[in-house]
């Protein structure tokens, strides 16, 4: 007998429990509700890419920050979301084993925006910050812009602007035409 799918809003746990083996990773459960994940194409896997390059090489490890691409993390009771990339603190992954999410949101979670829906787009930047992320940043290759918002305003970078946490990361910095490198 097939699983009966269960009603929206679903639970972390629902979800986990459904979707837990989904070995191609396309669902992500955002405020009780199951999202597909939008296919990936060159300039999508370009730039992430890019952004884990860039980070590793600016130094987060240097601040005990780890650098990552596709990383599940579990918001509170009703997300598991996987960001493109995901700057997090190298302690919250100490003793990991397994493959259950991160607890939290990441410290900076990057979506690397090409053919997502508006609204889902939305509720994951309100996700990430309401379960403490520092800043969320979206990259939009095809604009060549990424835009970082934070808990109270955003700002939106290109060409030879940089990309910088001088809280978190200091020093760190990178330059978002560097990020689109190749694209």
């Amino acid at each position: 007998m097939a699983a009966q799918p269960i009603p929206s809003p679903m639970t972390a746990d629902e979800f986990i429990r459904v979707y837990g083996n989904d070995d191609d990773d396309r669902h992500e459960l955002i405020d009780g509700t199951v999202c597909e994940r939008t296919l990936t194409g060159y300039s999508h896997d370009r730039v992430k890419n890019n952004l884990k390059e860039l980070f590793d090489q600016a130094g987060v490890g240097r601040h005990g920050y780890k650098c990552w691409i596709e990383h599940s993390c579990r918001l509170a009771n009703s997300s598991v979301m996987t960001p493109d990339v995901a700057i997090i603190r190298m302690d919250r992954l100490k003793n990991r084993t397994g493959n259950s999410p991160t607890t939290g949101s990441p410290e900076i979670p990057i979506e690397v925006a090409i053919s997502d829906e508006p609204w889902v787009l939305q509720r994951k930047i309100s996700t990430y910050l309401a379960n403490g992320a520092h800043a969320v940043c979206c990259a939009y290759p095809n604009l060549r812009t990424i835009v970082v918002y934070t808990a109270h305003k955003w700002r939106e970078l290109s060409g030879e602007d940089k990309l910088e946490f001088p809280d978190l990361l200091p020093g760190v910095s990178i330059l978002v035409s560097a990020i689109f490198e190749g694209v």
